[in-house]
This record gives C-alpha cells, structure tokens and sequence, in this order.
C-alpha cells in the first residue's frame, strides 16, 4: 500500500432497508436524517475528511431519489459515481460488478446504513503492514457479536457462541484490497462474508479493530433509529465520539420550540419547517420536515414522518398514507371511501403474533388496519368470529371490511385504555368492578358462545387435546428451558413427566368456547364495558384456562385475595362451582409454562427483547399456583424451577 491514506470508497446504499418500512418505502434509508443530516451525507463528509476523493455508491430500491439527491448536494470535492444494480446484488456481488472503479490499492467499504464516527488511522496503519487483506470494525460490546477473532485476527464470522469473549459485531466499515475480487464470483449475488471466508481458507489474514475512542450505532429498525438520536445527542453534549454527527442546528431548533410552549422531555430532533404549536407534547422524537403537531400531541418514542399531520397521542412511526401504505392497503381504504392523501398511519409495534397492526385516521374518523398471514388458519378465521361474537351480544372490535385474498382486514379503533392500563391506577373497588365486568363478559363466551358456536356450526381452531397440551408444553421446554436457560436433560424430563400430570387434569373439565389468549391487554374498555380482542385462538377447551389467562396474568400480578374473590365470583355462575375452584390452579401452571416459553422465544427474536420483562413476574406467578397445588398433588421438580434465583 502506498504511503498516505485511501483515495478510493464504495457506499453500499442498494438495501431495502426492510425492517424500517414504511419509513424506507418513499425515503431509502441512507436519507433518513440524522439530527437533519441524511446520514449518506454524514458518511460522506467523514470521508472526505479522511481524504478520500472519489465515492461509489451502488443503488438498487428508490434509485431516482437517490440520485435526485445526490445530484443536488452541494460540491465538496468529491468526485461520485453511481452503479445501479436492477436486481440486488448484496454486498459481494455490488463489489465485483464495480471491479473496474478500485484500481490497485486498498479502498473503503462502508454501509449507508451506520453512523459512524472514528479515526481511520489504525484501519490505514493495518494495510501498510502487508499482511492484510482487509482490516474490519468490530465493536466488542454491542449488538449480536458473531465474529471470533484471535489475536487481532477474524477466526470465524459466524461464531457457535455469539456474545462471548473474544468475539464482536461487524460495523460496516472496512478498508480492504482489491485483491478481494479473487475470492468473489464475477457476477449475480455474494456476500463480502463469503468472499473473506473464502480467502481466510486460502491463508489470507483479516485484521478485526475494536477502537475504544468510536462512534457505532446500527441503525435497522425504528428503535435503533431512535437510540442512535439520543447517544449522538450525549457525546456531543459530553464532546465524545459521535459529536460531529449532531447539527447544531437542529439542537437550536429544539430550544426554540421549548421557548414557543412546546413540552419537550429528553429530545425532539425536528427537521425544516416543522409546526408544533404550543402545548404540544415530543419526548424522545424524530420529527420529519414539515410536519404538524397540534395542541392535543403527545409524541412519545415516535418517528413522525415528512409533512404529517399529528393529534393526540403517537408511539413509535406515524407517516401520512399516501407514503406509507401499499396498495392493497390504499384499495381496501379507498373502497370504505377514505383517501390515502388524507389519511395518517400509526404504525404499532412488534407483537407476539403473525400480524401487524396500522391505526388510522381519516379525517375525524379512525380505524385498525390489520395485515395477515394468510397461510396461519386462525388468521383466516379472525373475521368470522368477529362478527360471531358481536352475534352473542359480546363487544368486539366491528368488522368494517376484509379482504381475505390480499391477508387485509379493517377495524372499528375502540382506543388504547385496555385493562391491563386500568389495573395500574384504578383503586381496589374499582379495579374489582372492573374485573366483574369481564368476567361477566367471559361467562357469555363460556355459556351461550358454546351452545351458539355448535348451533350456528362455527369453524373453531382445534380444541385442547393431548397433543395440543403437549404442543405447549415442548414450547415451554424448548425455548425456556433448553434455549434460554440450557437445563440439563434429567430435570427437562421430569418436568415434562409433571406438566403431563396437569394436562390429564385439565382434560377431564367440560370443554367449552375460549378466548385461549385472555390477558388484560387483550381487553380494552369501550364506554363501560370490556371489549376482547386477538381471540384468533378461540377454541373448545377448558374454561379454567381462560381464567387462568385472566387471573393470573404476569403482566398486571394480581394479589392471591383478589384473585380467590374473582375466581369465587365465576365459580358461582357455573353448575360445577367446586371443580372451577379445583381445577384452577392446575389451569394456572399450564398457562403460565406456556406464557414463560411465549417470552423466551419473542424475546429472542430481533426488537422484541422487552418480553423478556415478564419472566420474573410470570415465574413469581407460577410460584403461586405451585404453592396452592401442594395440598392436592406434588409438582417438586417445577417447584424447585420456579424458585430458581434467576426468577427472584
């Protein structure tokens, strides 16, 4: 490598940026702004800092607003040429079809999608060494930490043991050799991975650089996104890596808007021509150029997007949907006689189930679009039951169209205050009341919803069974047990052998209509009386594991004396009050094992680690119901379990 630093970079901006739609659907991620910078332009002013001169920059999704916006940026000196993939190429093959721009010596490799901020100097000291293919970022505390390495060296990309010593997570940034070409295929789709590895079989050295003194942050999701605000925000207020991706600006604009009446709490990143007027609520917020926030806004971990009207209260993406929707979606809404142009998309987050879910205004009217998988049978069904149960004099969310042959459906919005909001503040009486309240509503699915569903010839998802209980107990195991907490095989089998006891108890109660899924945040409270919702699951089965679901639920932990006058109040309606009352418990350790491997594996997947706050409560649960069950039968092994430290 010749003395002095790298005049050659390419910019990998060609990706979907998926798990950002519909933020990524008319604005590629590489222009999503940081602190009012595109971040494509934070990654290209770093480089020509570190004196690079001419910039290669692949595109593939949204290539024309790119381009458009790389054609107007102001000249800074470097020299920008384009390579339009028309079928993506990932990040080898967007390389190879670009062999003919990197000449001889090494160049940068850097992904539009990080915001960076770091000296080159070790990268440039790594090359002129001789030994090197490539020299790669690796960050040694953050994110999945995949990569091995051994003295300085990548071993392994995929490491058996992610997250241990000695191991880190690739940063997108690498200064390589052009010598890499050889190990990747001239054409169609590769990965840059692909290509090292094949080069580490043949002896070449990859050098991994974790520096202390950095700037990292990943930005894939909204979550990301958002987080990578708030830690630019405190380096630059600390005079830490990562200042200079903050625009002094922007931070001004925020103490403007303060002085205008605006509440803000942590930060409001707002962009150009933004309206907030006073009154409004932003805390911890990226608010887009042009947008609208009345009086009534409450913006909260949001990201409002460009020229977006807001009222009331917004979490996590709002975008108008013109922008946002697809066109399934605008279909739908334009057969009920709404506009996309005049109509906002709040986007929820993830959930524990194969659907996702859109609120929408319309005007001052509003609605819950719902997208599902058509190949998951409950999914199809959701529609009918709906209009079932309403049939029986439960509320429900109204069914206001379905489109079945696209996974689309709308509903009647009945608002946030679900029952699982409500135990937080109601006082004892109250919360009582309200409780009766669903249970009444329960009692009329377990009553007149069974004889009905048989009447009327209802299609239901299989009932409970032995495979069934069988199918949540291996849950329980494998993603609690084995996954998360790697228990040896002589403990897994005789809790196994213990939770068989508990569905051959279940079993033997009659079975009726469940709702399968009856937590309180399944509940939202219409006017005065309770409204279920997610009951995709209905089925035939026993009517203690609805009340298990309900009264033992880890997200509110209702008191032991609550529970025993709630659970008193059902068994008084029912012609078999003892059995209710016996079978309870057993209910209880059946739906809690399922609900801890419903936060192990949710947990584990990407964004979705907060379930994981429910373990401890939902173990504390389970305790209970264990302790309760010891007059009639001993559970020891799941007793010993449950009383594990990592559950106290």
């Amino acid at each position: 490598m010749k003395k002095g630093p790298p005049l050659k970079a390419m910019v990998l901006a060609a990706g979907f940026g998926t798990r950002l739609l519909p933020l990524t659907r008319e604005t590629p991620k590489p222009l999503m702004p940081l602190w009012g910078r595109p971040l494509l332009d934070h990654l290209l002013r770093m480089l020509r800092i570190w004196g690079v001169e001419e910039v290669l920059i692949n595109l593939h999704h949204r290539p024309d607003v790119l381009a458009s916006w790389l054609w107007q940026r102001p000249a800074d000196g470097l020299r920008l040429t384009l390579s339009y993939e028309p079928e993506i190429l990932g990040t080898g093959g967007g390389l190879a079809k670009a062999s003919w721009f990197f000449g001889r010596e090494p160049f940068w490799l850097v992904n539009a999608d990080v915001a960076a901020d770091l000296d080159p100097t070790p990268f440039i000291q790594a090359m002129h060494s001789g030994k090197n293919l490539a020299a790669v970022w690796l960050d040694e505390h953050r994110g999945p930490r995949t990569v091995e390495m051994r003295k300085g060296a990548v071993r392994c990309f995929q490491s058996p043991t992610p997250g241990a010593p000695g191991t880190g997570t690739f940063c997108g940034l690498h200064l390589l050799s052009p010598r890499i070409l050889d190990y990747l295929p001239p054409e169609g789709f590769s990965t840059i991975v692909a290509g090292y590895e094949q080069a580490m079989k043949n002896g070449e050295r990859i050098a991994g650089l974790c520096q202390p003194a950095s700037f990292w942050a990943d930005i894939g999701t909204p979550e990301q996104y958002l987080d990578a605000h708030r830690e630019t925000l405190e380096a630059w207020r600390q005079g830490r890596c990562g200042k200079s991706l903050v625009d002094p600006s922007v931070y001004r604009r925020m103490s403007r808007a303060r002085r205008t009446g605006v509440r803000i709490e942590g930060f409001a990143a707002l962009g150009q021509n933004v309206v907030a007027a006073p009154g409004a609520t932003i805390c911890d917020s990226v608010i887009w150029d042009g947008a609208r926030l009345s009086s009534s806004a409450e913006v909260r971990d949001a990201v409002v997007g460009r020229d977006t009207p807001v009222q009331g209260g917004v979490r996590r993406l709002i975008l108008r949907g013109a922008e946002a929707l697809e066109p399934g979606e605008k279909s739908l809404l334009s057969a009920h006689g709404w506009t996309p142009e005049q109509t906002t998309a709040q986007y929820f987050g993830a959930r524990g189930s194969a659907r996702s879910f859109v609120r929408l205004r319309h005007k001052s009217a509003g609605a819950i679009l719902v997208h599902y998988r058509r190949e998951r049978e409950e999914n199809l069904l959701y529609a009918r039951h709906t209009q079932f149960l309403a049939g029986i004099g439960l509320r429900v969310p109204a069914l206001l169209a379905d489109e079945p042959s696209q996974g689309l459906s709308l509903y009647e919005d009945l608002g946030d205050r679900s029952l699982q909001e409500i135990v937080r503040t109601a006082s004892a009486p109250s919360l009582l009341r309200h409780y009766e309240r669903v249970l009444d509503a329960v009692w009329l699915l377990h009553s007149k919803g069974t004889s009905e569903a048989r009447r009327q010839n209802i299609p239901l998802m299989p009932p409970f069974t032995p495979t069934l209980y069988e199918w949540e107990r291996q849950y329980f195991i494998e993603h609690l047990l084995q996954k998360r907490l790697a228990a040896d095989g002589s403990c897994i089998r005789r809790i196994r052998r213990e939770l068989e006891e508990v569905a051959r108890q279940l079993l033997r109660a009659p079975p009726v209509l469940i709702h399968r899924d009856l937590q309180s945040s399944n509940i939202l409270w219409a006017g005065r009386e309770p409204a279920l919702i997610d009951y995709q699951g209905m089925r035939l089965g026993a009517a203690v594991y609805d009340l298990a679901s309900l009264l033992c639920d880890p997200y509110v932990s209702l008191s032991e004396a609550l529970q025993n006058k709630l659970l008193d109040y059902y068994a008084q309606k029912s012609s078999d009050p003892e059995s209710i009352r016996r079978l309870f418990w057993w209910a209880a350790v059946q739906r809690l094992a399922q609900a801890l491997g419903a936060y192990a594996r949710l947990s584990a997947q990407p964004g979705m680690a907060g379930f994981a706050v429910h373990i401890v409560p939902a173990a504390a649960m389970l305790r209970r119901a264990l302790e309760r069950l010891s007059a009639q039968t001993a559970l020891p092994t799941l007793q010993t379990f449950a009383a594990m430290k990592c559950f106290q």
